[in-house]
C-alpha cells in the first residue's frame, strides 16, 4: 500500500496575532494541499490546525493506509510523544496544568488512534527547493493575507501544487 505522506506548517505575527498554516499531502503522485488564515491566533495553535486540517482530510485515504507527517514544529513533536499520557491523565500535562490547545489535541489524539501516523521533525529553516519550504511559503502568505482579509481556508490551486517539490 502506497504511504501518504504530509507536510505541514504554521506561523504568527507575534504572540498574539495573525495567524496562517498550511499543509501538502502526497499519495498515488498526487499532491494537493490547503491553506488558511485566522485571527487572534498562536504560532502553536497554528502549527497544530495545519496538522487537524491534514489529518482530517483523508476521506479518500484507505484507513490502513501508512501516515508520514513532516513538521517543524517543537510543540507538536513533543506532544505527539505525549498523547497517550495526557489523555490517560485526563488532559494534564507532567506539571500538572492543563494541556495547552486541548481542543486541538483531543482531535489529533482521536484520529491516531484510528490511523497510523509517524510524526517526522524536519530542517525549521526550508529551502523553497523541498516540500517544506513549498508548504512555509504557503502559510507565509496565508497569515498575509489573513492580516489584509480576515479569516479565512481555501485549496492551494492546482497550478501551484505543480511546482510541488515532491512530486
Amino acid at each position: 500500500m502506497n504511504p501518504l505522506r504530509i507536510w505541514t506548517d504554521g506561523v504568527c505575527t507575534d504572540s498574539r496575532g495573525f495567524g496562517g498554516w498550511a499543509y501538502v499531502r502526497l499519495w498515488n503522485r498526487e499532491a494537493r494541499g490547503t491553506a488558511g488564515g485566522e485571527r487572534q491566533a498562536t504560532t502553536p495553535r497554528m502549527e497544530l490546525t495545519a496538522v487537524l486540517r491534514a489529518l482530517t482530510d483523508l476521506a479518500d485515504i484507505p484507513a490502513p493506509t501508512p501516515i508520514t507527517l513532516h513538521s517543524d514544529s517543537a510543540v507538536l513533536m513533543m506532544g505527539a510523544g505525549q498523547l497517550a499520557a495526557w489523555r490517560g491523565n485526563g488532559w494534564i500535562d507532567a506539571k500538572g496544568e492543563p494541556v495547552v490547545e486541548r481542543d486541538l489535541w483531543e482531535q489529533i489524539a482521536a484520529i491516531t488512534l484510528v490511523r497510523p501516523v509517524t510524526f517526522v521533525r524536519v530542517d525549521a529553516a526550508p529551502t523553497d527547493k523541498r516540500p517544506e519550504g513549498f508548504v512555509s511559503a504557503w502559510s507565509d502568505f496565508a497569515r498575509e493575507r489573513c492580516k489584509a482579509s480576515g479569516a479565512f481556508t481555501w485549496a492551494i490551486p492546482k497550478p501551484n501544487m505543480a511546482k510541488f517539490p515532491a512530486v
